[in-house]
C-alpha cells in the first residue's frame, strides 16, 4: 500500500536539487477534517503540499507557515508544516464552489484571488521571521517561485497538483521543486525547464496512477538521471490539544470566561484540525479560578 513521503535528491551530476513529496492521503485527511469543497481541497492541498517543500530544508524543531490572503472567496488559506513531515491548515471559507475553467480544472486562481504570500519561518531560537510579496496568480506554484527568487534569490522550478473526484475524495496529491545549484549552465536549466514543460499529463494524475512515489518520479524525470539523497514520512498532524486551549481561554480575561460560565459550557474548535474541544462548568469555573491567578 502506498503512503505519503516526501524525497529528497539531486539530479544533472550534482548540479540541481529536487524535492518530491505524495501528499494525497494528508490533503484527504485535511478534506475530511474540514468538509472542504472541490476548490477549496485543491488550494488548500497545493499549499500543504508546497509547505512541506519548503519545510524540507528546515533543522530541529523549526517550522514554516504560509498564508495566501488573497481577495478571493476562499478569503485566505493557511498551511504550516516541519521538518519532520508534519502539516495542517485550513481556509478561511471551506464551502465556496466556483465553476471549472474551460479546461476542465478547479479554479483554484480565482478562489484565491491576488493578494500577498506571507512566509514565516519560526527558528529554533523562537525567533519569526516573515517576508511577504505579492501574489503572481493565486494558483500558488507560481506563487511561490516568485517568492523563492524575490525574497530569497533562488530561481526554482515548481509543480504543485490535487486531483479530486467527483465525489469530493481526492484520488491525488503532489508536489516537486527542481532548483539548479551553483555550477549549474545554461544548457543545465534549458535541461529542467524541457522536463517540466513535456509533461502530458498533471503532477496530481501522474501519483494517482503511480504505485509509488518512484514511479512518479520516474515518469517526471524523464531520461534525465536522478538520485535520491533522503526521503521523509509525510502526515497531517496538529499540535492542538485541549490544555492549549485552556490557556487560550485563560487569556481571554476573567469576564468572557464569566459569561462562558453563565452559559454552563463552551466549545473549542481548533482552526487546523476542526477538533472540537468541550468545557465543562466545572472546569471553566477551574479557568476562572487560575485567570485571578495570572
Amino acid at each position: 500500500m502506498q503512503h505519503d513521503e516526501l524525497l529528497i535528491g539531486t539530479m544533472l551530476e550534482g548540479k540541481a536539487r529536487w524535492v518530491a513529496v505524495r501528499t494525497t492521503d494528508t490533503v484527504e485527511e485535511a478534506r475530511r477534517r474540514h468538509g472542504m469543497s472541490p476548490v477549496a481541497t485543491a488550494a488548500l492541498g497545493r499549499l500543504m503540499t508546497g509547505t512541506l517543500i519548503l519545510a524540507s530544508s528546515l533543522k530541529g524543531d523549526e517550522s514554516i507557515t504560509l498564508r495566501l490572503l488573497g481577495d478571493g472567496p476562499l478569503q485566505g488559506v493557511v498551511a504550516v508544516g516541519n521538518a519532520q513531515g508534519e502539516v495542517r491548515g485550513y481556509v478561511q471559507e471551506p464551502l465556496v464552489d466556483l465553476p471549472l475553467k474551460d479546461s476542465g480544472k478547479l479554479d483554484v486562481g480565482s478562489a484565491v484571488g491576488l493578494g500577498e504570500l506571507a512566509v514565516s519561518r519560526s527558528l529554533q531560537n523562537g525567533e519569526v521571521y516573515t517576508g511577504m510579496v505579492p501574489m503572481v496568480s493565486g494558483e500558488i506554484a507560481e506563487d511561490l517561485v516568485h517568492y523563492l527568487l524575490t525574497s530569497e534569490q533562488i530561481p526554482s522550478a515548481m509543480l504543485l497538483g490535487v486531483l479530486v473526484e467527483k465525489d469530493y475524495h481526492v484520488a491525488g496529491a503532489a508536489g516537486l521543486l527542481i532548483q539548479p545549484l551553483p555550477g549549474a549552465t545554461e544548457g543545465d536549466i534549458q535541461a529542467i525547464e524541457s522536463l517540466l514543460g513535456q509533461l502530458g499529463v498533471g503532477i496530481s494524475e501522474l501519483v494517482a496512477q503511480s504505485q509509488s512515489i518512484e514511479e512518479m518520479l520516474d515518469q517526471l524525470m524523464g531520461q534525465l538521471p536522478y538520485h535520491v539523497l533522503e526521503r521523509r514520512m509525510v502526515e497531517f498532524s496538529c499540535n492542538c490539544s485541549k490544555e492549549r486551549l485552556s490557556d487560550t481561554l485563560i487569556s481571554i480575561g476573567k469576564k468572557e470566561i464569566a459569561n462562558l460560565i453563565t452559559d454552563g459550557k463552551a466549545e473549542m474548535v481548533c482552526h487546523f484540525c476542526n477538533e472540537h474541544y468541550q468545557f465543562t462548568l466545572d472546569e471553566l469555573e477551574e479557568l476562572w479560578g487560575r485567570c485571578g491567578m495570572e
